[in-house]
């Protein structure tokens, strides 16, 4: 694997940690840190356990750049961070409006849906980030896994 699929992990986890602490004013969230450690877990997992083809193909699907519903989908990712931070951190919208705290439950439900993905991953080498034909990778249909 390449040294920048590291850097770029390592940035990202860094990027979360600022998109949670930051608006939350606070880094006494054990919350945050559990979700943290388990994404933590999840990137060295997929390093050590997953097929690299896989995973260069979900980082620059058919060696392209990223798409940009990709792009966008990170930035709603961000904002997501963001609005937990603040939930939790300085405004506590929960109190007001269940509705806009789907930040607030984000460390909390994580593992089960990280777990999902991860295993469809392992079992199907061409779970790529975009819908497309993988002829370059030797595509097959998959019939087992979730």
């Amino acid at each position: 694997m390449p040294v920048s699929a590291y850097l770029r992990a390592v940035a990202l986890l860094i990027w979360a940690a600022c998109a949670l602490f930051a608006p939350a004013g606070s880094f006494a969230i054990l919350s945050f840190w559990l979700y943290l450690a388990i994404l933590s877990l999840v990137f060295i997992a997929s390093f050590v356990m997953l097929d690299r083809g896989l995973l260069q193909e979900r980082m620059r699907p058919g060696g392209k750049p990223m798409p940009l519903g990709l792009r966008l989908l990170n930035v709603v990712l961000l904002l997501h961070w963001v609005i937990a931070g603040l939930d939790r951190g300085r405004l506590h919208f929960k109190q007001y409006r269940p509705a806009v705290a789907a930040g607030s439950w984000l460390p909390d439900h994580c593992t089960a849906g990280y777990t999902l993905v991860f295993w469809a991953m392992q079992v199907n080498r061409f779970a790529s980030s975009v819908v497309r034909i993988q002829s370059d990778r030797g595509q097959y249909s998959v019939t087992r896994g979730p």
